[in-house]
């Protein structure tokens, strides 16, 4: 007789992982691709459309297999879609606290790859369309939508938006994005789950990048938060910072709580 429990492992893992393989050998192979044809032009458009192509490769493979391996997509359903301002708003506050508390980390980390990535977004209209447009849809699409979407109907809630977020931040590869693009993971992945609204995520991602990426036009590598804040030090920024540890612990105690308490809810219901 088959094991339940190995067959829900196998259910979910297969999927998880092969979507993951999948998408960073899709991702490095037409990225090479994309710098091999310098003779087509435009850099920028061949970059991309190497990055709109690994997503879409990824997410054909998930609808290709949804049905044998059970994997969950996203609803189409205008309210599934729904803008849900005070979510989107506080969102945002949580992404720019998160940027305060993160800043004496990043600091420490060599930015020569950050250098890398604030050239890329000086390249020209391309990568903006990359990293505005493109960025907060696709991967809402793919890492809230699908992968979070199934790692908390097997795993629940809490362990499915952590390892969703840790995932998210893993894929991005340069040190400080890493550490950053997870805590964004967390918050988009607790809005997606409260709200159960994919526009509400791909509202605050688009916000974050288009800030960020207008930030990087007119500082160059200095974060707006140093910027805006007394450049790291002084009285300004240490209340700031003080005020950002209490909004990310009320954010992640509300969290906890109602994680918790959909979980007693559904138990109820059991």
């Amino acid at each position: 007789m088959p094991n339940p429990q190995a067959t829900t492992h196998r259910s979910l893992w297969f999927p998880i992982l092969s979507l993951l393989i999948l998408f960073c050998a899709a991702n490095m192979l037409l990225g090479a691709l994309a710098r091999q044809l310098d003779h087509l032009g435009n850099a920028g458009l061949r970059q991309f459309i190497a990055y709109v192509g690994s997503f879409a490769v990824t997410i054909g493979y998930a609808l290709a297999i949804r049905r044998h391996w059970g994997v969950l997509m996203p609803s189409f359903r205008p309210e599934k879609w729904k803008l849900h301002g005070p979510f989107i708003l506080v969102g945002v506050i949580l992404l720019f606290a998160t940027g305060i508390l993160l800043t004496p980390i990043t600091d420490r980390m060599p930015d020569q790859y950050s250098r890398l990535l604030d050239d890329y977004l000086r390249g020209g209209l391309w990568p903006v369309i990359t990293a505005v447009a493109a960025a907060p849809l696709l991967e809402e699409f793919l890492f809230r939508g699908i992968i979070q979407k199934n790692l908390v109907a097997r795993v629940g809630p809490g362990a499915g938006i952590l390892i969703a977020a840790a995932i998210f931040g893993a894929i991005h590869l340069i040190p400080q994005q890493m550490i950053y693009a997870g805590c964004v993971g967390l918050i988009l992945g607790c809005i997606y789950h409260f709200t159960g609204s994919l526009g509400s995520a791909v509202a605050v991602h688009f916000i974050n990048n288009g800030i960020a990426t207008l930030a990087g036009f007119v500082l160059g590598s200095e974060s707006i938060e140093k910027r805006l804040l007394g450049g790291g030090e002084g009285p300004v920024w240490y209340t700031a910072y003080g005020l950002s540890i209490v909004l990310a612990a009320a954010a992640a105690a509300y969290a906890v709580r109602r994680i918790k308490r959909t979980k007693s809810d559904s138990a109820r219901r059991d």
